[in-house]
């Protein structure tokens, strides 16, 4: 059975600093669902599809890149942004591998999230 996709946004950080500010730039207009950690967001996956999940990848258990794995081999179709404060490219060069939309480094910038976000959802 083939799910819908929701015009629902996930983010999934491990830090609490970073989902609040997700939900202050995202949270007045969009649907936002915030999860500390991979396991959780795989199995939220397992019965929701949002068009756009912000990932970390640096997080205790699994790593963002390891969901990013599932994601791509359950063809799932949800838009994938990586968030990271990590410097190392070869994260990036993997990310890319597995076909995310964009790869940010943290800092964050509010206009980049909200037209990533405007851009897939609209």
């Amino acid at each position: 059975m083939e799910r819908m996709q929701e015009e629902t946004i996930f983010v999934v950080d491990d830090d609490q600093g970073v989902l609040e500010s997700f939900d202050a730039m995202l949270g007045d207009d969009y649907s936002v669902v915030m999860l500390h950690d991979g396991a959780t967001a795989l199995d939220l996956l397992r019965q929701r599809s949002p068009r756009l999940l912000f990932l970390d990848i640096k997080m205790p258990g699994m790593s963002g890149i390891e969901v990013l794995k599932v994601i791509r081999e359950r063809q799932l179709g949800t838009e994938v942004v990586i968030v990271t404060a990590l410097p190392q490219d070869s994260y990036e060069e993997m990310a890319l591998e597995y076909g995310v939309y964009r790869y940010l480094r943290k800092p964050l910038d509010v206009d980049e999230i909200e037209g990533i976000t405007r851009t897939i959802l609209h």
